[in-house]
């Protein structure tokens, strides 16, 4: 195919492929072009400064770091303590006071044991009355013996001529060992120390002795008709 030009010359078209042909060819290559553009189009979706998810082990709060070893497991002291000794018992009340004494209970095992029968000897040991009692009034029944205990040999110590440390700490013991005194799921050997010890705070006017359950009175032949009174645990 030919056509003339300017100057009388012909000059023969250049051949190429049918205008229908090349735009099938356009037509299929625009898919490909899509879809080679999409991973481009979602990353520049993401809001600038946006940082990728983390990894499930980054997104992992991290665990909590194990307590250290109580420096009192190692200490002489405390391991004489634990034993019969009263001698070393108060030592360990004197170089520790109720408030440090009261720390040891956390430690658990012979440690707890140094501490509660340490207590009894400290000079402030009615600041230890409070705590005791509530961990007694928590306390499972076969966990009772070495608190009770405690309990009674501080509350049983003889009044001293100063102002009390914790009397509000004070009469929520004596409330707490009269509650002790009346649970039934509580051994009357135990029952029988919390007694003892809710009286002898009754006897510093801490609670009224007649909330103190009598039931583990010994019974006196005649005590009724004569109006007297059984003694007391």
């Amino acid at each position: 195919m030919s056509r003339k030009v300017r100057g009388g010359g012909v000059r023969r078209a250049r051949r190429g492929a049918p205008v229908p042909a090349r735009l099938a060819r356009l037509v299929l290559a625009a898919p490909l072009a899509l879809v080679l553009a999409a991973p481009l189009a979602c990353r520049s979706e993401r809001a600038p400064g946006a940082s990728a998810p983390p990894p499930s082990s980054a997104a992992a709060p991290a665990s909590a770091a194990p307590r250290p070893p109580s420096p009192r497991l190692t200490d002489p002291r405390w391991r004489r303590a634990a034993g019969d000794d009263p001698l070393e018992q108060a030592r360990l009340a004197e170089a520790e006071g109720a408030s440090g004494l009261l720390a040891g209970l956390d430690d658990g095992g012979d440690i707890a044991v140094a501490a509660l029968r340490a207590l009894p000897y400290a000079d402030d040991a009615d600041l230890a009355l409070g705590p005791l009692a509530a961990r007694a009034r928590a306390a499972p029944p076969s966990s009772l013996p070495p608190l009770l205990d405690a309990l009674l040999g501080i509350a049983g110590r003889p009044p001293r001529q100063r102002e009390p440390l914790d009397p509000d700490g004070a009469r929520a013991a004596a409330a707490a060992l009269v509650e002790l005194s009346g649970r039934r799921d509580v051994p009357a050997e135990q029952r029988a120390v919390a007694i003892s010890a809710a009286r002898a705070l009754a006897d510093k006017g801490l609670v009224d002795p007649r909330l103190i359950p009598g039931d583990l009175d010994p019974e006196i032949p005649g005590a009724d008709a004569g109006g007297g009174q059984a003694p007391r645990p």
